[in-house]
């Protein structure tokens, strides 16, 4: 089966780099970078306090990669015949260290597994495409010959996108798109830009930014997360409340599927029957690959702020935060943190001087004796603003008249710098925990506002019990970071030790509890991570068997071979156990003696 590349445009991809940065195999980023707890002196004593920690833990640091052992290769001889002179030699790699980096993402399972040498299965071979007119041909090789393909951008999924599922005997390509990072064209005058799927986000920004320009878009994962790969996941950044999410940025597409490539117009909207971009967007690499997209871009902002206010309780965040989506005065991003995730940020300050001590100190005292602020209780709120002068001057004056109203205590840019220094280091905490037997996660959805208080509470309830139940004491927080008109997100974040010989089942019971209370409380399983494996036994609730049948039919419409990223969005009637925990390990984790818990928020 033949499949016709349209792309008459200007494609750089092959003068695109030769080296393709990667993530560590067993962990988050740069494998020289580590994150430097030394520089945070309350952050340890913070953790162990929260968790029950008593005495010595003992480290475990990851496996070293000579002691893994990668299951057998399967290279189908006849599939490298089709594209040998397609491709030269060195985009094409079958070493260890490539299939152990491509074999899963970053999801608490996956780096559970790779740290302990657990690597079941691995893709056969990575290669590394330059340009659309490659893509097709692999993808023309591949229906022929049978041969899975699963789209690799930076590697940072951390809902199961990534992992070799289905194989069923055939040969299994990561393709890499890395090589592809290229911005095409930036048309000011209209504000797009035409880019290609695999750049990086710093590469990209940089290119548009040397141009005047910026998309907006910055999610935790930005260093090493791939415009395909945000396109393909639905991807939230941290600057939705103006630019919204990923969905809303894209103009037009090009995705290459075993049936063909789709090609859709740069035209701000259109009535042409089903919106064929809202099909590719969050398709996961089931249907086909992204090779470019047109995107949305604004001119670089004159000013830009972010500033930090302390609110007496979460409600009154929620609802300072609410008034101004309703009185049109939202903020460039807004992250409110609940009174866990506040505790938690004010434990992640650096070595002080004494006078800044002496300071702080003095605003707590303040605030517990004129303000009546419980310490306890309190929620941190970051706000940042842009634009020129007049508007970033006017943004914040109807801001701070908001939150004042709701008894929002300015603190200034400090918590701003603090947050920018360190916006994207959580995972690297998570590495730094996981080598003490303690697990750190997230799980996150939205909800409309009526809902917000109902869902927001008995998640908490129902996390608070799952790790009391494992016999372990719980942290828990939450914030809010994505807001619109109609509702918001809630991000929670969990923590506690892991109970030896059992701590996937336990990590899995968790996440349940967490998944279970989305689905059954008015949210959805995912905001902004996706489906993958991690939430497929939710996906039938969530939209419904109709819905499902909708997704089977494009999957047997543009993949009828099922060669694109199998065992992901469809459900299929998985189970729990096929999902990894039985009725013995629900049985077994229930009935653990539990600690009393000291819930962090």
């Amino acid at each position: 089966m033949a499949i016709q590349s349209n792309n008459n445009g200007n494609n750089n991809g092959a003068q695109a780099k030769n080296s393709a940065p990667q993530m560590k195999w067993w962990g988050w980023g740069d494998e020289d970078k580590r994150f430097n707890i030394d520089d945070k002196p309350t952050l340890w004593p913070f953790l162990c306090k929260k968790l029950g920690v008593e005495g010595e833990l003992v480290e475990t640091p990851p496996v070293s990669i000579n002691d893994i052992e990668m299951p057998r290769q399967n290279l189908n001889e006849a599939f490298f015949t089709a594209i040998k002179d397609k491709l030269r030699p060195e985009q094409i790699h079958t070493d260890k260290k490539d299939r152990l980096v491509h074999a899963y993402g970053k999801s608490f399972r996956d780096l559970w597994r790779i740290r302990r040498g657990i690597v079941d299965f691995a893709p056969d071979c990575i290669i590394y495409p330059e340009s659309e007119e490659e893509v097709v041909t692999l993808l023309t090789a591949a229906t022929e010959h049978q041969v899975i393909i699963i789209p690799f951008g930076g590697g940072s999924n951390i809902a199961g996108c990534l992992e070799v599922r289905d194989v069923n005997g055939r040969m299994v390509v990561s393709l890499d798109m890395k090589r592809m990072n290229q911005v095409l064209e930036l048309d000011e005058e209209s504000c797009t830009a035409r880019i290609q799927a695999g750049v990086l986000g710093p590469d990209m920004e940089a290119q548009l930014q040397e141009r005047g320009h910026t998309l907006g878009h910055f999610p935790d994962s930005f260093e090493f997360s791939t415009l395909g790969g945000w396109v393909a996941t639905r991807s939230a950044g941290m600057q939705s409340d103006k630019y919204g999410k990923i969905e809303d940025m894209v103009v037009s597409l090009r995705m290459v599927t075993p049936s063909g490539t789709i090609v859709t117009r740069s035209v701000p909207k259109a009535s042409n029957g089903i919106n064929i971009n809202q099909l590719c967007i969050g398709s996961e690499g089931i249907l086909g690959v992204i090779t470019e997209a047109t995107m949305q871009v604004h001119p670089l902002p004159e000013y830009w702020g972010v500033f930090g206010y302390l609110f007496p309780d979460f409600e009154l965040g929620i609802k300072a935060i609410h008034e101004c989506i309703k009185k049109e005065c939202r903020p460039v991003f807004v992250r409110l943190n609940d009174a866990g995730k506040t505790q938690l940020s004010f434990a992640f300050k650096s070595h002080s001087t004494p006078f800044k001590e002496w300071v702080a100190s003095g605003m707590k005292a303040y605030l517990k004796k004129f303000k009546g602020f419980d310490m306890d209780k309190v929620c941190l709120m970051l706000t940042a603003f842009e634009g020129d002068y007049d508007l970033y001057q006017e943004q914040r004056r109807k801001v701070d008249a908001v939150y004042k109203k709701y008894q929002g205590f300015y603190l200034g840019r400090g918590p701003g710098r603090a947050f920018e220094r360190g916006k994207y280091d959580f995972p690297y905490i998570r590495d730094l925990v996981m080598d003490y037997n303690i697990m750190a996660d997230v799980s996150e959805t939205s909800t409309v506002w009526s809902n917000l208080h109902n869902l927001y509470k008995k998640t908490m309830d129902h996390l608070d019990k799952a790790i009391s139940d494992t016999g372990v004491v719980p942290f828990l927080g939450c914030h809010i970071s994505h807001s619109y008109f109609t509702g918001t997100s809630l991000y929670f974040s969990f923590g506690c030790q892991q109970v030896p010989g059992k701590e996937l089942q336990q990590y899995l019971y968790i996440k349940k509890a967490a998944e279970d209370s989305f689905i059954n409380n008015g949210g959805t399983l995912s905001h902004h991570h996706a489906v993958g494996f991690e939430h497929l036994p939710w996906v039938e609730q969530d939209i419904s068997p109709t819905g499902v049948k909708a997704v089977e039919s494009l999957k047997k419409g543009l993949d009828p071979m099922g060669i694109m990223n199998p065992g992901k969005i469809l459900p299929n009637g998985i189970t729990l156990e096929e999902w990894g925990l039985s009725d013995a390990d629900i049985r077994e984790l229930e009935n653990r003696q539990s600690k009393t818990p000291t819930q962090a928020s």
